[in-house]
């Protein structure tokens, strides 16, 4: 098969489509952000890029917290919703129907409808053209019961119960994740000694 060349791109996919959350439980905003990813896993970090202009970037500036809300595809509509109006002059989380609920580690809520959701503090902040990407170290994890069950005390997430959304950018368009294909670091076993 011929490869097409692109040109540079912003075009990654899939990434996940989160619910960014900053400032406090009394005045908190949240953003839709798809560049959002684990940087490193000792300590875990997540990195959440942001246009300079978003007022959610502000609030988290204010208390070098954030947090990371990983809605299921039922909510793809109010997903996309936040990330189409500024929060200056709008109470999305009323509008979109959503609601922020106390963390346990910091004071910047989590989503309650979001299945997954990580309590973050900003370690690092860089600046990448018209973009500024925050590196936040996790300090808690949050799951809903019904998706998580332990073996030999590791927490195993059920991902088709958490349903994540996912983001494709430039076609702009919202998916949800197939069928599990493997497990990591076992269905390559076979080629190793080929």
């Amino acid at each position: 098969m011929m490869k097409r060349q692109l040109g540079q791109t912003d075009i990654f996919f899939p990434v996940p489509a989160a619910l960014i959350v900053g400032g406090t439980n009394e005045e908190a905003d949240l953003a839709t952000i798809a560049w959002v990813g684990m940087l490193s896993s000792t300590p875990p970090i997540v990195g959440v890029s942001f246009d300079k202009r978003r007022y959610t970037l502000e609030l988290i500036r204010k208390t070098k917290e954030f947090t990371v809300n990983i809605p299921s595809t039922e909510y793809y509509k109010e997903t996309d919703y936040c990330g189409m109006v500024s929060g200056r002059n709008t109470n999305k989380f009323e509008k979109a129907g959503l609601t922020p609920t106390p963390g346990s580690k910091i004071e910047t809520p989590i989503i309650k409808e979001c299945p997954f959701n990580l309590e973050c503090k900003v370690v690092q902040e860089i600046q990448l053209g018209d973009y500024v990407l925050l590196m936040g170290e996790i300090v808690e994890t949050h799951i809903d019961e019904d998706k998580v069950e332990f073996v030999n005390n590791r927490p195993q997430i059920d991902i088709s119960k958490t349903n994540p959304l996912v983001y494709c950018a430039t076609v702009r368009e919202y998916w949800e994740l197939g069928k599990k294909l493997g497990n990591a670091f076992q269905s390559g076993k076979e080629l190793l000694n080929k």
